[in-house]
């Protein structure tokens, strides 16, 4: 039994289907933009640490890629992901958006068939999963609430379930507090003032990508690698180079734009993110090429640095 008076430390999964709020809620805890955010679903590709300090606790939070069917190989490595994120955790945090509807329709409403399908890979883990409900601020009726909470309790014991509305910094107080019950007594692994696990470089590609779902129809993105080739930093400016691959030759005038159009505004608000995020100055330079049929190559896939889950949520 953990002692509440002494220091803990542990891992804890962030899981749940794409778009549902996983990188805007470990941003949240950790309290800086270390996973990258949007609008658009499977963003996340791979897993990453946010390291979330307290004076009594300190949790590595695995942001994992959504839980979907996949289609390609690279969705099969996606999943994979999500899945060896959540092996070996104190705790898994299994989000689900919470369904705005009005109370005569939640009290019908149950889980999609996908978020079932997820729901039983991760009890299969035997974990404790603690359900965080999230976007609850765009609720239209705080009534729907209840029935959407005994749905999913008809699915599975949870250790929890804490409505959140993570931009809004509500509920994160009460998920607090389960989250440390659920950690082993221990010392802190990482510095109090280390953010993530990741390196710069692989910050950088991630915030290439941000701005590729910005500026591209909504299909494209999927079909863009981004590799950044060289990274050198230099006090107060850092100098990068990066490629975007797409999967065909079509692709790659579409990403380019009339007059070089697109990707200079992509490259201008990659900049920005990326001195953001480190808050040094950027030089970014960033080309364009194909490399066909990359996303459904398992040998491309590992190329571009998407190498299959070691097996564990570590």
């Amino acid at each position: 039994m953990p002692d509440p008076t002494a220091h803990r430390f542990g891992y804890v999964a962030v899981c749940g289907r794409p778009n549902v709020g996983k990188s805007t809620l470990v941003n949240a805890l950790v309290g800086e933009p270390v996973a990258v955010a949007t609008a658009h679903p499977q963003t996340t590709r791979e897993r990453m640490l946010g390291i979330w300090s307290r004076p009594s606790f300190q949790a590595a939070l695995v942001d994992t890629p959504g839980l979907h069917r996949p289609k390609s190989a690279l969705n099969r490595y996606m999943v994979a992901e999500a899945i060896a994120g959540c092996r070996d955790v104190d705790v898994v945090l299994l989000l689900a958006e919470t369904p705005s509807l009005p109370p005569e329709r939640a009290l019908v409403w149950v889980p999609g068939d996908v978020a079932r399908d997820g729901l039983d890979k991760l009890a299969a883990l035997r974990r404790p999963i603690v359900l965080v409900l999230t976007k609850t601020d765009q609720l239209r009726d705080p009534g729907s609430m209840l029935p959407v909470i005994d749905a999913w309790q008809k699915l599975h014991d949870f250790a929890a379930i804490v409505p959140v509305a993570a931009l809004h910094g509500e509920g994160l107080d009460p998920l607090e507090a389960e989250v440390f019950r659920h950690l082993g007594d221990g010392p802190s692994h990482f510095p109090d003032d280390q953010l993530t696990n990741r390196p710069l470089r692989w910050h950088a590609a991630e915030l290439i990508r941000a701005e590729l779902f910005e500026h591209l129809t909504q299909e494209l993105p999927y079909s863009c690698a981004v590799v950044v080739g060289r990274y050198d930093e230099r006090g107060t400016s850092d100098a990068l180079e990066a490629t975007v691959y797409v999967e065909r030759d079509s692709q790659r005038g579409m990403v380019v734009g009339k007059g070089a159009s697109v990707i200079k505004a992509i490259s201008m608000g990659a900049r920005a993110r990326i001195e953001r995020f480190t808050g040094r100055g950027c030089d970014l330079r960033l080309r364009v090429d194909v490399a066909p049929n990359w996303t459904r190559d398992p040998a491309r896939l590992a190329t571009f640095g998407y190498l299959p889950p070691d097996g564990g949520g570590r």
